[in-house]
């Protein structure tokens, strides 16, 4: 299991934003950083704790390994308006920014809007979650789903819009394809405010495609970790918990498979045979 501490202020109260401040505040101090391909082992000493899939068009900053921190860190802000100014025409013309404003253009003619709200009332006196801005995070264009994040004042929160329709599917971060892109699977953890992130989603990309999306989030003490696709048809994940009354965590392999046009999530102790 993976363990981070920082002292957060009110606009770092994310996981993510907290990889984002507190790791990258040792750049300065260290100039022994060196990127690492996404899908090398972790160096001994090392906490890896960042993993991201690049299955979209957009660009994104590279994950870097800081030698001080003995972790994993963004190379840059993945949340910044310059990021999102060059995923925009990554979408043709799918998708404007108006000043607090993201328009999305659907294909039945319509415009998505998604309006930020920075007010002082908003931000400093609540309901908190109205204290919020929106980022076009990236873009897939051979399915036309575009990725919206939303950041709150204390929390996150991820939209996968299809652009054919409007219609959202709410994740827990980005997602990869399955092997044959007939799913995106997206599957995350953390700790902290913005907890409900914590959780598996598989979404098919075909618009016509009658099957539904599978949406499981943790009960209990229970973190997620992607380990990859086996086949369009299984999903193999990890899963760190309590057993029981048991107060040690474990790990233990677990897997979403699809049958029968359902998909089921199974784990199983380490060392025995699959259900």
């Amino acid at each position: 299991m993976k363990f981070i501490s920082a002292v957060l202020t009110f606009r770092e109260m994310t996981m993510r934003m907290f990889l984002v401040g507190a790791l990258s505040t040792s750049m300065g101090a260290s100039n022994a950083s060196a990127e690492t391909s996404l899908d090398a082992p972790c160096p001994a000493g090392f906490s890896c704790s960042l993993s991201e899939p690049r299955d979209g068009a957009c660009p994104h900053p590279a994950i870097v390994l800081d030698e001080q921190a003995k972790s994993t860190r963004y190379e840059s802000d993945p949340f910044s308006r310059a990021l999102e100014k060059a995923c925009i025409p990554k979408t043709g013309a799918l998708a404007a920014r108006r000043g607090g404003e993201l328009r999305l253009m659907l294909g039945n003619g319509a415009v998505k809007l998604y309006k930020d709200n920075q007010s002082k009332k908003a931000c400093e006196k609540g309901p908190y979650e109205s204290c919020k801005t929106y980022m076009l995070y990236d873009y897939f264009p051979e399915h036309r789903f575009l990725l919206v994040h939303i950041m709150y004042y204390e929390s996150d929160q991820w939209l996968l819009v299809r652009q054919q329709d409007g219609k959202e599917e709410h994740i827990v971060a980005p997602p990869r394809y399955s092997p044959g892109k007939k799913w995106l699977a997206s599957v995350f953890w953390t700790e902290g405010p913005s907890d409900g992130n914590n959780g598996i989603d598989i979404v098919p990309t075909n618009v016509d495609s009658t099957e539904p999306a599978f949406h499981y989030r943790s009960k209990g003490y229970e973190l997620w970790e992607y380990v990859r696709w086996e086949s369009d048809d299984r999903l193999s994940v990890k899963v760190t918990w309590r057993v029981g009354n048991d107060p040690e965590l474990v790990d233990w392999p677990a897997e979403v498979v699809r049958v029968n046009g359902q998909w089921q999530l199974h784990r199983w102790p380490p060392g025995s045979p699959r259900p």
